[in-house]
């Protein structure tokens, strides 16, 4: 049976409706049928498992009361979504939504299993302690694949490990959505969603990290996020010290200057 014929038998007979605007992994279209309008992801050369790691998370957002788009089918080279129709810009809503997720807390950090951060596969072997879960299986790992790491990068890279592990020491793991740029957060017809998660426990600050270094989120998200969210000590270094990961990530995929970004703020720490 064709992709064709698998979708036809799960919406009916459908027509595509044009491409979608998203981010720069997968090949996103807007299909109509008989029985409404859906998203379909889908793209060549892709990890085996991405879908499925993307549904799963989205169930895992949709158990903590975060309003996603519904999966209709998760294969390993598309991804069937409801189409969301498009409303109005809510940032405090949206705001609201994210204190609500990471209201959900776990004992460790991690995750029952891996998730995908664009194409890259995270480790989420379950954790007791927040600061070796996220030097060593958050930024090590991204790190040895980038030609820039050599041995005078990694003695830098150690010796900021050493100096900021005291300020991740005391987190209480909560339910993230792992990738929360403005892209993936969509104003619907019945209030904002969230989509595109790559979920995990981990400090919620990962969350707002993501939303403050490429912008996009209003004056009013974050206020709205304040009102349920104690501010936390050392909230502004604990940012910077999680931007990293991001800027990582990037500079693997995309290369560019991202690398000299992630330098820069980590010798903040090293002065």
């Amino acid at each position: 049976m064709t992709n064709d014929q698998r979708i036809s038998a799960l919406i009916g007979q459908y027509a595509p409706a044009g491409r979608l605007g998203g981010g720069d992994i997968a090949d996103t279209f807007l299909l109509k049928s008989p029985q409404g309008k859906f998203v379909l992801k889908t793209g060549k050369h892709l990890p085996r498992g991405m879908f499925a790691s993307e549904a799963y998370s989205l169930s895992l957002l949709a158990t903590a009361g975060v309003s996603v788009p519904r999966v209709v089918a998760a294969e390993d080279d598309y991804l069937l979504l409801e189409y969301l129709a498009a409303g109005e810009r809510d940032d405090a809503a949206a705001g609201r939504m994210l204190a609500r997720l990471h209201a959900k807390k776990a004992s460790q950090s991690g995750l029952d299993r891996n998730t995908f951060l664009a194409t890259l596969l995270q480790n989420n072997t379950l954790s007791d302690a927040w600061a070796d879960f996220y030097f060593n299986q958050r930024l090590l790992p991204v790190l040895e694949r980038l030609p820039e790491y050599n041995a005078g990068e990694q003695a830098k890279w150690e010796k900021f490990f050493g100096k900021v592990a005291n300020l991740l020491a005391m987190v209480e793991p909560a339910l993230l959505h792992g990738d929360l740029w403005a892209g993936n957060r969509y104003d619907a017809a019945q209030g904002p969603a969230f989509i595109d998660p790559a979920c995990y426990y981990g400090d919620p600050l990962i969350d707002i990290a993501m939303t403050k270094l490429f912008g996009g989120f209003g004056v009013d998200f974050y206020r709205a996020y304040a009102e349920l969210t104690p501010r936390r000590d050392a909230e502004t270094e604990l940012v910077q010290i999680y931007q990293l990961y991001p800027l990582l990530v990037h500079a693997q995929l995309f290369a560019g200057g991202y690398y000299a970004s992630a330098v820069r703020l980590r010798d903040i720490f090293l002065r």
